[in-house]
């Protein structure tokens, strides 16, 4: 069975918030930039960037994201007794998040889902249609060797 990647979708937030809340948002940015963090490394770095909040509270925060299947955490020793990591990384996650989103658009809405698709590359740039031109004739071409 596939794991969910997408628990919220808020469109009209930014970034990472429109799939996380802001907190979560912060933590899982720096897990991915470290490789892996302890509670108290979150914490501290939260702190330098200037935001405000105890470290209980970003223990609470570290613990949702690894009921969300977002993080992982490993037994470490008794001062900080656990190191989290992401199950995926930034790209995989996007990757599995875009997939979730469209997917559920497409099998909730059909056609209307699919039209504004078409809406949207009409009205953008035709130097950014060439990478998407790319992708369907390389998917174009990956469909005929697997139908001889």
């Amino acid at each position: 069975m596939k794991r969910t990647v997408v628990a919220a979708f808020k469109p009209h937030n930014k970034g990472l918030t429109k799939l996380f809340g802001s907190l979560e948002a912060d933590i899982i940015t720096l897990v991915w930039g470290r490789g892996e963090a302890s509670a108290r490394d979150v914490f501290e770095a939260l702190r330098d960037q200037g935001q405000r909040l105890s470290y209980g509270a970003v223990k609470t925060v570290l613990d949702r994201l690894v009921k969300k299947q977002v993080l992982a955490r490993t037994k470490n020793g008794d001062h900080d007794p656990y190191t989290y990591r992401a199950l995926l990384d930034r790209e995989e996650f996007t990757r599995s998040a875009v997939r979730e989103i469209i997917d559920s658009l497409l099998a909730g809405f059909g056609d209307p889902a699919y039209a504004q698709f078409l809406d949207q590359l009409q009205a953008i740039d035709p130097e950014q249609l060439e990478p998407l031109t790319r992708m369907i004739d390389e998917a174009g071409a990956h469909g005929e060797q697997s139908n001889p």
